[in-house]
């Protein structure tokens, strides 16, 4: 069984592949993400993941010394859009409180990017996915609550649809695990273009 290496320092994305029972090593890439205001925001976090995704690979080599196959990379990417703007991860706490109280009220996308390579067999897979969240109208007293209870400054948007999280918005669209950085059908369907069968890396 190929051993699974995470190229990215997120928590989150990191326990969604725990709670799906899938081993992993994380290995943060030290790729800074980029943004090209030509690209559809679909290309850009599907370039970012790649990035991500082969500067692990090129670190990982052909595995760990126990017997693996060699490895199988998985890079991500969330960028949110509102409006004509995409954005990443708030500089801050000012910069957090701003996107939350521009998205009072409105609409905004989660895209994430993602790329799953087998480095010594020279496969690569890639694809993102789209979800819609529709943000509730608040004030700007309930905005200084939330941040008191969360912070979440670190995810794309300043925002998190966890825990208290979830009470920001009206609905949303698409997949959750989308909004969470990691959605897990979109992965699946990359293992199996890169002829891998998911379940199979599945602790028991």
């Amino acid at each position: 069984m190929k051993e699974v290496i995470l190229a990215s320092a997120s928590e989150r994305r990191s326990r969604i592949l725990s709670d799906c029972g899938i081993a992993h090593r994380v290995m943060p890439s030290g790729v800074e993400e980029s943004v090209d205001k030509n690209r559809h925001v679909s290309e850009i976090v599907q370039i970012n993941a790649a990035a991500k995704a082969e500067a692990a690979a090129g670190a990982a080599g052909g595995g760990n010394d126990s017997g693996s196959e060699g490895p199988v990379v998985i890079g991500a990417d969330t960028l949110v859009v509102h409006g004509r703007d995409c954005l990443g991860k708030p500089d801050g706490e000012d910069a957090a409180r701003d996107m939350l109280k521009r998205f009072s009220g409105t609409e905004v996308e989660v895209y994430t990017g993602l790329c799953v390579i087998l480095p010594c067999e020279g496969k690569k897979a890639a694809g993102f996915e789209k979800s819609s969240l529709r943000v509730a109208l608040l004030t700007d007293s309930q905005v200084e609550r939330y941040f008191r209870l969360l912070g979440p400054y670190d995810k794309a948007g300043g925002f998190s649809i966890e825990g208290v999280g979830s009470l920001l918005f009206d609905n949303i669209r698409g997949s959750y695990f989308n909004i969470l950085g990691l959605p897990m059908i979109k992965l699946r369907e990359l293992f199996e273009q890169a002829g891998l069968d998911i379940l199979d890396h599945i602790g028991k």
